[in-house]
């Protein structure tokens, strides 16, 4: 049987409020996930329209936990409205996979013609390890991390900000970092521009033991943004890969992570395969 435990709210030095998911905690193996699949592509292909967490659920093939919201379907795409003034609010959950210690992901991502970057947020797909740790709570006692995906911009407050550049920056929590909070091993993208689509690809492995042999590799447009040699756990019975994120939101905690208008962030072409179970 498995059994929840529940993140508390905080905040890091990046500002990130943390989420209140719920987390297993027992063996992996232990859970039973019967809706959960290794591989699928996703192309987002219905009618325009609000995308149900049903509709959702069948397109990916999986389970989905926390709340499916602020999500509708545009010329075959996900869209996804952020709402103004808000911090950690769009869509922000977990889609569940079969456990495995090796998965890869796809998919394209596009900020709306008139996206306001504000000082940055969450973004897109990726992975929760074993427990998985988000929100500053820091991932030094070896039961799981995330990989996930950052717009980020240097400069700027709520009343006076200045665009100087705004990239993609990974978002990595995970056994060593060095920080509280999710550490981008001083890896950015070139600079983004809006209503342009991205095509990201995020691949991680688990290590084994106590061992540093785990990978974790990011690329934005078939460019090479991250591949690092890494220890996710020290525990084995948390070092598989448990679910695809599927995070977008502002944020940050301070007021200038917010932006005054809705913003839309559009995904296209998402697929996923495991690797290695």
């Amino acid at each position: 049987m498995a059994f929840f435990s529940f993140m508390l709210i905080g905040c890091d030095k990046e500002g990130e409020l943390s989420l209140n998911q719920d987390e297993f905690v027992v063996d992996n193996d232990m859970i039973l996930k019967p809706m959960a699949i290794a591989s699928k592509v996703v192309n987002f292909n219905r009618a325009d329209g609000i995308y149900t967490k049903a509709q959702a659920e069948s397109d990916f093939g999986g389970s989905i936990l926390n709340n499916w919201q602020n999500i509708d379907i545009y010329s075959n795409q996900a869209r996804v409205r952020i709402p103004a003034n808000t911090l950690s609010s769009g869509n922000i959950v977990n889609i569940d996979v079969a456990d495995g210690t090796e998965y890869e992901l796809s998919f394209k991502v596009r900020f709306g013609p008139n996206f306001d970057w504000s000082r940055g947020g969450k973004v897109g797909f990726g992975f929760h390890i074993g427990n998985g740790y988000t929100g500053c709570n820091k991932a030094d006692n070896g039961l799981g991390g995330t990989a996930r995906l950052m717009w980020y911009n240097e400069t700027g407050t709520k009343t006076n900000f200045v665009t100087t550049g705004t990239y993609f920056r990974p978002y990595v929590y995970y056994r060593d970092m060095p920080q509280t909070c999710g550490d981008s091993f001083g890896k950015q993208s070139q600079q983004l521009s809006k209503n342009t689509w991205y095509t990201v690809k995020i691949r991680v492995k688990s290590n084994s033991g106590s061992d540093t042999n785990g990978l974790v590799l990011y690329e934005v447009d078939g460019v090479n943004l991250l591949s690092q040699s890494i220890r996710w756990t020290t525990d084995d019975n948390y070092r598989k890969i448990r679910y695809i994120t599927f995070h977008t939101f502002r944020g940050g905690s301070q007021e200038y992570w917010q932006s005054t208008t809705d913003g839309f962030i559009y995904y296209d072409d998402l697929s996923f395969t495991r690797i290695s179970s």
